[in-house]
């Protein structure tokens, strides 16, 4: 990723990575730095006018897939104020744009730069949470929740679940003679999540990097298993999620769930917590409440329950919040671009991995991160696009 300055490119070379820098910043720097973050955010205010530019100039109101990703973005904003609230700061929507706009143009023009840098920020960032673990929280959040360096565990998990689709993808775009790279980010990775879960075990963590490695071994052996389970992987973690939320399907893994996951049969109250959200989705079933929950509760219990404010669950939260409409919506998008895939090559294997962990993590969190969420689908859609050029394990 070597940089030659006569053949720099304004937006590859120089603003991509500062981009990424200022778009996936450390939530633990509004606790500790808030002087450093109205200078962060000032900068992320002067990233949208220059995306926005660059979308103009560059027609890119034309790829249908970052059109698709915005809409729903702005069907949630819609909702919201049909709803009579407001949609808080407006920064983290400008912020959506921006990495939608910045992915779309390097993945387009240089793939594995982008790819590349994304996988060192995003092991730097696992790697300094970590580092910096501090029992019992950094601090505590808005919500009441203990958060670290990037913020609270389901944050953890999304950046952990992006981080190893980027290096998957990284490795398989490299030379033989430098794959080694990826390698030691994957390592990184993983030594990170299994000493922080020594310190803080997270049961949704342990999961998804567990799935990630078995689907990419499953795929990489080839056969009927492999290929049902890259193909149909992500379907079959929702249908179970719906089998969790409406029929208690997790009294089928109650032994795993308790001796392996030491959880307990309830999930940690979030069947009692779904019971809510769901007698809540029934006011407005169709178009959802919008985006901003910092009115609602789904509390239930004692202690950080009693001050719930998350659905606790991937479906639950698509329809909270945008109403079956963008829940299909949404959904629709990501089984498009798993049916595109080509699962034959390396990188089309990784990205169906990532994705079945989205779906493990949706069954006890909800989306945390639009901004992550979206450049890994603008990534199938990347892999979608190399296609053959793309190295095979075959």
């Amino acid at each position: 990723m070597r940089m030659n300055l006569r053949r720099a490119s304004l937006m590859v070379d120089i603003l991509m990575p500062v981009s990424i820098l200022l778009i996936f910043y450390p939530p633990c720097l509004q606790w500790y730095a808030s002087g450093v973050m109205s200078i962060v955010f000032l900068l992320q205010k002067g990233l949208f006018l220059v995306c926005a530019a660059y979308a103009l100039k560059y027609r890119m109101y034309r790829n249908k897939y970052m059109v698709a990703l915005l809409s729903y973005i702005v069907w949630l904003i819609l909702v919201t104020y049909l709803n009579g609230m407001q949609i808080g700061e407006i920064g983290s929507y400008l912020n959506v744009f921006s990495c939608c706009v910045v992915y779309v143009y390097c993945l387009e023009r240089n793939p594995q730069r982008i790819i590349g840098y994304t996988s060192i920020v995003f092991t730097l960032l696992l790697l300094f949470n970590t580092i910096l673990w501090k029992d019992g929280g950094m601090y505590v959040n808005n919500s009441g929740q203990m958060s670290f360096v990037l913020g609270t565990k389901t944050s953890l998990t999304e950046y952990q679940i992006a981080a190893c689709g980027f290096i998957g993808t990284y490795f398989t775009l490299l030379p033989k003679h430098k794959k080694k790279k990826a390698v030691i980010l994957g390592l990184c990775v993983v030594y990170s999540v299994i000493v922080w879960n020594i310190h803080e075990p997270i049961s949704t963590s342990e999961m998804c990097l567990a799935v990630f490695f078995v689907i990419l071994i499953l795929g990489a052996l080839g056969g009927k298993i492999g290929e049902a389970v890259l193909k149909w992987g992500f379907l079959g973690m929702n249908i179970l999620n719906v089998g969790i939320v409406f029929f208690n399907a997790q009294m089928l893994f109650a032994n795993f769930i308790t001796n392996v996951l030491h959880e307990s049969a309830d999930l940690n109250y979030r069947t009692a917590i779904w019971q809510i959200v769901m007698a809540k989705i029934a006011e407005s079933p169709v178009i959802g409440h919008g985006l901003n929950m910092g009115n609602v509760s789904f509390a239930i219990g004692q202690g950080i329950a009693g001050i719930n404010q998350a659905t606790h669950n991937g479906i639950l939260y698509f329809v909270f919040s945008s109403g079956i409409i963008g829940t299909v919506y949404i959904l629709g998008i990501c089984f498009l671009l798993l049916r595109k895939t080509n699962q034959r090559t390396a990188a089309g294997r990784v990205f169906c991995a990532m994705m079945i962990c989205f779906s493990t993590l949706w069954i006890t969190e909800q989306l945390k991160l639009y901004t992550v969420f979206f450049i890994c689908l603008l990534l199938g859609r990347c892999v979608d696009i190399m296609g053959k050029e793309i190295e095979t394990l075959d």
